[in-house]
């Protein structure tokens, strides 16, 4: 595993573990409290020892020494053995720094400090003076530059994009700023996360109204036994009684729904407010990253140019919709595609003039590009004037280049023809020059735009021209999605990529050439089990009923129908990027949070679909399904959990994740494991005690259990063997070789 992909959540991890360090010891100068005092020590120690085991398993060598230096000082504070007096302070609060320059140094490439005044710096912790030469003044015993003042401007550390880049000319003009695209990046996702915030009001709001219908009920219910008891004798001190105590509970149920309605009110004017302001705010830093596609159409003449005069041949080009504006990062994705489309174009679509003055065309073809914009999404179009696209032609050459049988060819429609130019290795050029006939290029420019949760259209007549439209979402921050149920899992759809859901009624489906189809709106269409396209296993009992919910996906001339077991809700999302660990499955699309703070799996419907025909149609059989073995990781460290949780998915294990012990054994009650990896020094409830009660309190004595961890002594060894754990892996010594064996071993293989 690239061990890299972890370094940038490490820089973060350790900024956020040297701001507690710094925060805590400028606390412990001004605080005279020694409770509180000995609870700062504990949390920077905390701080310092989890920079150090971070650095360690990702091979960080001297920033795990330092820290672990820094580790021992503070140790030896919280025991009583020193004393954490100024000079101490100075030199923890170097440390820090130095551990901060370090990490620059090896995630991001900044100059290293020097290596002499690092080694001075460790040698002070142990008393030692510094070496001859080492530099003495606090300011600059780190070698590191002072941190610019408010006044000087911060480096940018990657692009930024300017709004009205012309100056106002006078006072009453606009005013501009330049600003990070990293920066409105995160506003974005912060404006989203406001969006979820919003999801979670409302499912409260939801909460009050059940409460009023409870209310309701219990009403009724009162009222019931009411007419109950007036039909039953009673003394006249007994009915008095009773008479008293109905009326106290009459009286407050009477209460409660006066309460309940104010409160019920005063919450939902409240959520609509915030509903309204979370909108405008993501609205408006949408605005600030939205760029008009003239800034892709910048370079298509030069390109047009440049192809028409390698080509031999004349075209003119019509660019309309200049205006429309896209995400940044939606348009720098189109660039290569929409360069393919113009490439094909011209090489493949638009005729010689000769040929075009013979069948009564200009001399020169017209290639018109436009876009608008269309609700959440733009259509982009590509359109030609030249030859066509011939069907039958491109079914001869699929099967020339042995990708299909002369029979299956034949039974491909027009659009499943047309669709063929997609496929990866496809090309109508008879010989192979720097602009076409590799085979390449096309398939780009559906992966590009599958990628980015669109989809390509194409309509094509012969001899009058191809029109290739492109359906593109505005953003990928946030989109509207679908959330579906598969089995015990819930996932998530782009609602723009659904052109609705339906019921399946059983003795409606047809199996055709091996294909389950099913006739809607007077045609055939293919049906697709989701939970087979993405391998999960779906509900037993849904496949045995007589009817099922299915999401139409696809265009119109090719829609298909995916079976789900359930349909749970449509709502606005949040994308999250799943990271470099799973960016080469395309399938998912990224991640979305719901209101309860759980993440889906957003997947991309139109590519597992590609992806399921291109697939020999033996691989589509249906295996049995080996059960995945749950494991548990704790660590209270983000970066550690996240590097061990990464190793063992992609080694196949479901995993989940806790913060400490004491989460762990909260998980541990819920849910079963096969397996649980954990560090050892955690708030809470540490790794041996999680180990010990795993064994006395949970009655698990045979749940294997790993204790990952920085105490390389024998005695720590020996202490965790005693508890009860089954492996005992020493940080600075991890490998997740030797990791994975020891876990395949302790679960039988």
């Amino acid at each position: 595993m690239d061990l890299a992909a972890f370094y940038n959540q490490f820089r973060d991890e350790t900024t956020e573990q040297i701001r507690i360090l710094n925060d805590g010891l400028l606390a412990i100068e001004q605080a005279a409290d020694e409770v509180l005092q000995r609870s700062e020590i504990d949390r920077i120690f905390r701080a310092v020892h989890t920079i150090k085991g971070s650095a360690r398993m990702l091979g960080f060598e001297q920033i795990g020494r330092l820290a672990h230096i820094m580790e021992d000082a503070l140790g030896a504070i919280r025991q009583g053995r020193r004393t954490l007096d100024r000079a101490l302070t100075d030199l923890l609060l170097r440390g820090g720094d130095s551990i901060l320059a370090l990490t620059a140094n090896a995630v991001d490439q900044q100059p290293a400090p020097d290596q002499a005044v690092i080694e001075a710096l460790i040698a002070q912790f142990d008393g030692n003076p510094a070496p001859a030469g080492a530099p003495t003044e606090p300011a600059s015993a780190t070698g590191i530059p002072a941190p610019p003042t408010p006044l000087e401007p911060e480096t940018p550390q990657a692009p930024a994009m300017a709004v009205a880049p012309q100056p106002p000319s006078n006072r009453s003009g606009r005013a501009t700023v330049r600003v990070r695209i990293d920066r409105l990046d995160r506003m974005l996702n912060l404006a989203g996360e406001l969006t979820i915030g919003g999801q979670m009001l409302n499912d409260h709001q939801q909460q009050l109204s059940h409460i009023d219908a409870l209310i309701t009920e219990q009403e009724r219910i009162q009222q019931a036994l009411n007419d109950d008891l007036n039909r039953l004798r009673f003394s006249a001190s007994q009915r008095q009684s009773l008479d008293r105590h109905l009326t106290t509970l009459r009286q407050t149920a009477e209460q409660a729904r006066v309460v309940i309605d104010r409160e019920r009110t005063r919450f939902g004017r409240y959520v609509g407010q915030h509903e309204l302001l979370a909108k405008d705010l993501e609205q408006e830093v949408m605005a600030a990253r939205m760029m008009p596609i003239a800034t892709v159409y910048a370079n298509l003449p030069r390109a047009v140019r440049d192809l028409t005069q390698a080509t031999n041949k004349e075209m003119r080009l019509e660019l309309q919709g200049e205006h429309t504006e896209l995400d940044r990062k939606v348009l720098e994705l189109l660039t290569d595609p929409l360069l393919h489309l113009v490439r094909n174009a011209i090489d493949h679509g638009i005729e010689p003039p000769n040929q075009r003055v013979a069948a009564g065309k200009p001399a020169h073809g017209t290639l018109t590009i436009s876009a608008v914009a269309a609700g959440s999404e733009v259509r982009l179009t590509v359109q030609d004037d030249g030859r066509g696209m011939d069907p039958q032609r491109l079914r001869d050459r699929a099967v020339q280049n042995g990708m299909l049988s002369a029979t299956q060819a034949a039974r491909l429609s027009t659009a499943e023809a047309f669709d063929l130019i997609f496929q990866p290795g496809f090309s109508t050029a008879q010989i192979v020059t720097d602009i076409s006939g590799r085979g390449v290029g096309m398939d780009v420019v559906r992966t590009n735009i599958t990628d980015l949760g669109g989809n390509v259209l194409v309509e094509s007549q012969i001899g009058q021209g191809t029109q290739i439209t492109l359906l593109l979402p505005l953003t990928l921050v946030t989109t509207r999605v679908l959330l579906v149920q598969l089995g015990q899992s819930s996932f998530a759809l782009p609602a723009g990529a659904c052109q609705g859901t339906i019921w399946i009624y059983r003795d409606a489906v047809r199996v055709l050439n091996g294909q389950p189809t099913l006739e809607y709106a007077g045609r055939t269409i293919a049906l697709l089990r989701l939970a087979d396209l993405i391998g999960v296993e779906a509900d037993a009992g849904r496949r045995r009923s007589e009817r099922s919910p299915a999401i139409l996906v696809g265009s119109g001339k090719r829609l298909n129908a995916l079976l789900v077991d359930a349909l749970l809700d449509e709502r606005e999302a949040v994308v999250k990027p799943l990271g470099p660990l799973l960016a080469s499955r395309r399938s998912f699309g990224g991640a979305v949070q719901l209101g309860d703070g759980n993440l889906v799996l957003l997947l991309n419907p139109l590519l597992l679909i590609e992806q399921s025909r291109s697939m020999p149609q033996r691989s589509r059989t249906v295996q049995p399904q080996v059960r995945r073995r749950r494991l548990l990781v704790t660590d209270d460290s983000f970066t550690t959990r996240e590097l061990i949780r990464s190793i063992l998915q992609s080694a196949g294990y479901q995993v989940t994740v806790a913060v400490d012990g004491a989460d762990a054994l909260d998980k541990l009650r819920a849910e079963t494991y096969d397996l649980v990896v954990s560090d050892v020094e955690m708030p809470r409830v540490d790794g041996f005690q999680l180990t010990a009660r795993i064994r006395s309190e949970l009655g698990k004595p045979d749940l294997p259990v790993v204790l990952i961890t920085s105490l390389a002594s024998e005695t720590h060894r020996r202490q965790g063997l005693e508890a009860g754990a089954q492996a005992y892996i020493v940080k600075s010594q991890f490998n997740q070789d030797s990791l994975l064996e020891v876990i395949r071993q302790l679960l039988g293989g």
